[in-house]
């Protein structure tokens, strides 16, 4: 009788787990806070940028002198003009010379 019942429990159990919805785990990704600073303080503009190595497109038309990062990632954008800058860590760079940035991306540091 005792097998039966620890038979019949144990069935259950098996039928309740399988049947009840596994609840997925969405991943964290992380980003990089990047603020992109042209001659005014007027003419600036943040972005949010994955920190995976995945290209993004800058569409805003302000020209850049300075491109401000967050620490944990190293960070490069593209000039219209061919310009190329690189953040490492949460840091300030001058855009030389001063330029559209068209496209960039970043790579969290380990």
């Amino acid at each position: 009788m005792k097998s039966v019942l620890v038979s019949t429990v144990l069935a259950l159990l098996v039928t309740a787990v399988h049947a009840a919805p596994v609840p997925q785990v969405e991943g964290r990704q992380m980003m990089v806070q990047v603020t992109f600073q042209g001659a005014t303080p007027s003419a600036q503009f943040t972005m949010a940028v994955p920190a995976d190595g995945t290209p993004m497109t800058v569409t805003n038309p302000f020209s850049i002198s300075h491109i401000v990062s967050t620490a944990g990632a190293t960070c490069t954008f593209m000039g219209i003009n061919n310009s190329k800058t690189v953040t490492v860590g949460a840091q300030i760079v001058d855009v030389g010379p001063p330029q559209t940035i068209v496209k960039g991306s970043c790579m969290a540091t380990t």
